[in-house]
């Protein structure tokens, strides 16, 4: 059945993952009647030096400015 993986940023909690597993897991369960014991989550952490969005590597302090402004290039 489903594998819902999720690639994210460092620095969520323990608990907070706990809590974003279980809300996948009852979502998924809820929106298409599958069994909770048939859906795996699988959640991924990445450093923000292994993390770039438009060319732009998440630890530069302006990454958010650049990486949107590099979306209008073509």
């Amino acid at each position: 059945m489903p594998v819902i993986q999720v690639d994210h940023w460092e620095g969520f909690s323990e608990e907070q993952k706990k809590e974003w597993i279980v809300a996948l897991t009852d979502t998924t369960n809820r929106l298409f009647k599958i069994p909770k014991d048939k859906i795996t989550v699988i959640l991924r952490e990445v450093p923000l030096s292994d993390w770039g969005n438009g060319g732009v590597v998440a630890t530069d302090p302006d990454f958010l400015a650049k990486s949107r402004a590099a979306g209008g290039e073509a």
